[in-house]
């Protein structure tokens, strides 16, 4: 499941950026002089949805246009599992559902603020775009010992791969963090340009977690999700975007840069979203090499009598475990040297960087492939609400529908304003500081 979203909205075109809620800040010179002006970074906002307990935080994006504080966009963070079902141990992967109900909270937060229910109705997901994702995958393992054994495997071979002589020579914090108590293991590994992988299992609280559910029906839930090894997903910015060539008003072709299929969450939906999902692990496990064959045995004499003479003599002296710098190629060049090595990889299934009595002992973590999609269905029935996936995704969904449209119908009969819903010639950056005191979002 996407169990950490962050989303940015854009306001729309023909909403009044001046009208919508945020909290202006100053900075001052000792003179009384104002220095710079912004809008305040973020404000936590607490939703009670039954036993949800998880914020979500609103950091409104303004600029100045023609010298107002304007709000352009709001990016949300919010882990929705936690905001709508009190726990995120069981999950599905859901894009296209966690982002219109983080749309929806923010609908709800908005209209809390005084904003007009018809402005409101404005935004919606073709203004979202993903900021970043972590896509949880739950790979069952039939107990706990065997789901964290299957941890340490990963890490072991994180190690193996990104831990390599000429990998630590060059490195400035270690790819791989792996860490063992009392045999819950967690290991991260941070070396791609694109993501970051995690693997755990949660059969408990941890630590500035959150759990808002009873402790009896939590630890039912662990019983449960602690024979899943969570391998997550952590999408970084380059999948957001992309660069496109365009003809520009001059005529010229010039590059620009603009959200990629894979920020908006109208991509995720249906068959077209499985297949995103899909791909995202199968690239996963390219970055751990897991479709790649690396052999484990010494390649036998009449193989080594068909190589190069250099080709033989470098892997002989790798076998012998002779570090990378120290082997025998013709060239001095880095560049040749990489092709070298590249065309021996893929000739003979060697790495150079990456020893030979280590490559020979490489854990082959067979069983890391993709599990689709996680199912009710191993799930009792009295722990159904509290596991976000399947009908209880809609039954969410529902249920912040009927929040919203009580929030419209109240906020219609009581004629319910905010001192931020200001009349259209009035700007933040014109309001005294009492008027500013008197701000909703100070309140929030």
């Amino acid at each position: 499941m996407t169990d950490t979203t962050i989303v940015r909205i854009g306001v729309p075109k023909n909403i009044q950026g001046q009208d919508l809620p945020y909290k202006k800040k100053e900075d001052t010179e000792p003179t009384g002089e104002i220095k710079s002006r912004s809008a305040t970074s973020c404000v936590p906002a607490p939703f009670n949805f039954k036993c949800g307990t998880a914020k979500y935080w609103i950091t409104p994006l303004c600029k100045y246009i023609d010298g107002k504080l304007i709000v352009i966009a709001y990016e949300l963070s919010v882990s929705i599992p936690g905001a709508v079902c009190g726990l995120n141990a069981l999950l599905q992967n859901n894009v296209h559902a966690t982002s219109l109900l983080a749309l929806y909270f923010f609908q709800y937060w908005l209209m809390d603020c005084g904003v007009p229910t018809e402005t409101v109705k404005k935004f919606s997901l073709k203004n979202c775009e993903l900021q970043e994702l972590h896509l949880t995958y739950l790979a069952y393992s039939e107990s706990k010992h065997k789901a964290n054994s299957r941890i340490v495997d990963i890490s072991q071979r994180g190690l193996t791969l990104f831990s390599g002589d000429v990998i630590k020579k060059n490195k400035r914090k270690p790819a791989v963090d792996f860490r063992n108590s009392d045999w819950n293991c967690y290991v991260t590994i941070s070396k791609s340009s694109n993501f970051d992988i995690a693997a755990y299992v949660k059969s408990w609280v941890t630590p500035k977690s959150f759990c808002g559910l009873p402790t009896a029906v939590a630890e039912d839930l662990f019983k449960i999700s602690k024979n899943y090894v969570r391998f997550e997903v952590k999408l970084k910015k380059p999948w957001f975007k992309e660069t496109v060539t365009v003809v520009d008003v001059d005529g010229r072709t010039v590059k620009k840069k603009q959200p990629s299929k894979w920020a908006s969450p109208l991509s995720w939906k249906g068959k077209a979203g499985l297949e995103m999902y899909e791909k995202v692990f199968e690239e996963a496990r390219d970055f751990l090499r897991l479709n790649e064959k690396l052999n484990k045995r010494r390649h036998r004499p009449d193989f080594m009598k068909t190589l190069s003479d250099e080709y033989r003599s470098i892997l002989e002296k790798h076998y012998a475990g002779t570090l990378f710098d120290k082997l025998p190629f013709k060239s001095t060049d880095k560049k040749q040297r990489s092709k070298v090595k590249r065309v021996i990889q893929k000739l003979c299934g060697v790495d150079l960087h990456i020893p030979w009595e280590e490559q020979k002992e490489l854990v082959q973590l067979a069983w890391l492939v993709y599990p689709g999609m996680f199912k009710l269905d191993a799930v009792p029935e009295a722990l159904k609400d509290y596991a976000f996936a399947g009908s209880t995704i809609k039954k969410k969904l529902e249920e912040m529908k009927e929040k919203l449209r009580a929030l419209a119908k109240r906020n219609d009969s009581h004629s319910h304003t905010s001192n931020l819903n200001r009349a259209p010639v009035r700007y933040a950056s014109d309001m005294t500081d009492a008027e500013l005191a008197s701000d909703l979002m100070e309140n929030i």
